[in-house]
Formats: C-alpha cells, structure tokens, sequence
C-alpha cells in the first residue's frame, strides 16, 4: 500500500497516514505527541508514558501539510495501547469547514 493513499479502517470510514508532531494539552499539561494517523473524526498518536486515561478530555494542537496555521481540535481519548505507547483521540464538535478541510487531506484532495 501506497503510504501517501487514504484507507479505510476496521471503525469506519477513510484515515491517511500523517506523521507530524502534535501538541497535547490534558489540563494543564502540554506534551509533545508523534502523529500516526488522521481522519476526520480522530486520530492516532504515539508518546511516552505515562498515557493519558481514556476518556481524558485533550486538545490535538497540529498543522495540515501546506497550511500555516495550526489546527486545535477538542476531544477525548479514545483508546489506548500502553505496550505500544500509543492511543487515539477522537475528536468532539468538529466546525464543519474544518471537518472539509481535514476530509480534503484524508481523501488526498489537499
């Protein structure tokens, strides 16, 4: 598989490899996350332990390739994977001109 290529996931609906660094705020703590995946209702991230608990409210602070301005979207984690160091967030209350935006990255559209 093409790593640039959208996919579909086991959850539904089309998910894009995208490695960045994202900004993770839970409370008052910020910390640096590695970005695995995205779509436009989450994404996975991988980070050092300890690892947020699940249901903790976050905000994913990131930027879209091409874009200059960075992206801060609210929500929850999701899941998480201690063995791997990883979890997913998924986000709450996506504006819709953003759920576009990150639609057009997931799809390859931007």
């Amino acid at each position: 598989m093409d790593p640039s290529e959208p996919y579909q996931t086991a959850r539904g609906g089309g998910r894009a490899r995208f490695e960045s660094w994202v900004e993770l705020r839970a409370g008052a703590t910020r910390r640096r996350a590695a970005a695995r995946d995205l779509s436009v209702r989450g994404m996975g991230l991988s980070l050092q332990a300890p690892l947020p608990e699940r249901q903790s409210a976050v905000v994913s602070e990131f930027a879209l390739p091409g874009i200059t301005l960075p992206l801060a979207l609210e929500g929850v984690v999701a899941w998480t994977n201690p063995g791997a160091s990883r979890i997913g967030i998924r986000f709450l209350e996506v504006d819709p001109g953003l759920a576009e935006l990150l639609d057009s990255y997931v799809s390859g559209r931007l």
